[in-house]
């Protein structure tokens, strides 16, 4: 279990800021280990939470660019923890993983969690793999421009 910080942005280090850190969130440890099996190959640092609670933690610590959070959680949607992180990492790329796409579900993670993409359960390893590395590329080119 994660102890809890303080939920500010953190100010990492130099040395953070220019790794990739890939943040994966969903309560079931299977998903996880398929997620980090199909990108186990690429360079960027995987980080793995099973609660947004833990995923806050975590970011207060680390300079994460991208998360693909799982929608359905208990204690907090995807969409509600994409919202707050909206709020207090606006550059991060959120990408949603669901198994449920129902025409809500998708509209309230767009409108609220302003998500990159919504990826579908189950999904295939080369999409997967290469809505992740895009994410990357995108976060990237969103802090050229800053």
């Amino acid at each position: 279990m994660c102890r809890r910080v303080s939920y500010l942005p953190a100010r990492s280090s130099d040395a953070d800021v220019e790794k990739q850190n890939l943040l994966l969130v969903d309560d079931e440890d299977n998903i996880l280990h398929s997620l980090k099996r199909i990108l186990r190959k690429e360079s960027f640092n995987i980080f793995t939470c099973h609660s947004a609670m833990e995923a806050f933690d975590l970011m207060a610590l680390h300079n994460v660019q991208v998360i693909v959070s799982d929608q359905r959680m208990p204690e907090m949607s995807g969409t509600e923890f994409f919202s707050r992180v909206k709020e207090m990492y606006p550059d991060t790329i959120r990408l949603v993983l669901s198994g449920y796409t129902d025409l809500r579900s998708i509209t309230d993670a767009i409108n609220h969690g302003s998500i990159h993409k919504f990826i579908t359960k189950p999904w295939h390893d080369d999409n997967f793999r290469k809505e992740v590395i895009a994410a990357f590329w995108l976060y990237q080119q969103q802090s050229k421009r800053k």
